[in-house]
């Protein structure tokens, strides 16, 4: 309530219920995180009804960070279903993807991490720069 925020990105396990009492409690927009490796795991959109979108994330083996790691799922998977909320992509972005997402995928939105940082978890203002060009070239 004092930050006012908008939106709340979700990567944990939380359940449609919390996000519900989320959004009844703070009137705010959810984004909820799910990790892809197969088509198996498109099965759990059916679980977060009350999101207002999904991100879509490379999902980590068992000994790797939970984020971070800049790698990406097959997003050719995404074409094999119809996804009834607007979705953003992450997971392995960065600028010599770009062109890529914007030709094949149409996200409603990117989150980039490690794709813009100098050394791992700092991030470079030129690389930053310079994909955001890359993504208003279109």
């Amino acid at each position: 309530e004092k930050t006012k925020l908008n939106l709340i990105q979700l990567h944990g396990n939380e359940n449609n219920d919390y996000i519900k009492s989320l959004k009844k409690n703070f009137n705010i927009e959810i984004i909820k995180s799910i990790g892809i490796k197969n088509t198996e795991d498109f099965a759990k959109l059916e679980s977060f009804s009350e999101c207002d979108y999904f991100l879509f994330d490379y999902k980590p083996e068992e000994l790797e960070l939970p984020g971070g790691n800049a790698k990406r799922f097959d997003w050719s998977l995404l074409k094999k279903f119809t996804i009834n909320k607007p979705w953003f992509l992450s997971g392995g972005l960065n600028i010599n993807n770009i062109i890529e997402i914007k030709s094949n995928l149409f996200p409603y939105g990117i989150d980039i991490s490690s794709g813009v940082e100098e050394k791992k978890g700092i991030k470079s203002l030129k690389k930053i720069n310079d994909i955001m060009k890359k993504i208003n070239e279109f």
